[in-house]
């Protein structure tokens, strides 16, 4: 009986040990700290997204139904798009005349 408990206690170091292996080799590719241990975990921190064109557009408070409308052309646009019912000149071509006429510099 006692036999077994060694072996068990050795099988939880082995699988400890392939653990804190397996989370240096994980944070060395992602270029990140080593984690204190295989059971800690941190949350991934996003890096603020720049602010491009699609955020200003999307942060844009429509004031008039004109702009209203414009807006949720737009979004059905980007959905069409990420739905590949459209290519990327025609979305940029439309895009760009959406922002000219609620007045946004591209």
């Amino acid at each position: 009986m006692a036999s077994r408990r060694g072996d068990t206690f050795d099988k939880r170091q082995r699988e400890r040990r392939r653990q804190e292996k397996a989370a240096e080799k994980r944070s060395k590719r992602q270029g990140t700290e080593p984690l204190n241990g295989p059971l800690t975990t941190q949350a991934p921190v996003e890096p603020p997204r720049p602010a491009g064109l699609d955020t200003m557009i999307e942060d844009f408070t429509p004031k008039t139904p004109a702009h209203r409308d414009l807006l949720e052309k737009f979004s059905m646009l980007k959905e069409h798009r990420k739905a590949g019912g459209i290519d990327n000149d025609t979305f940029e071509l439309l895009r760009m005349e959406i922002y000219e006429e609620l007045g946004i510099d591209a």
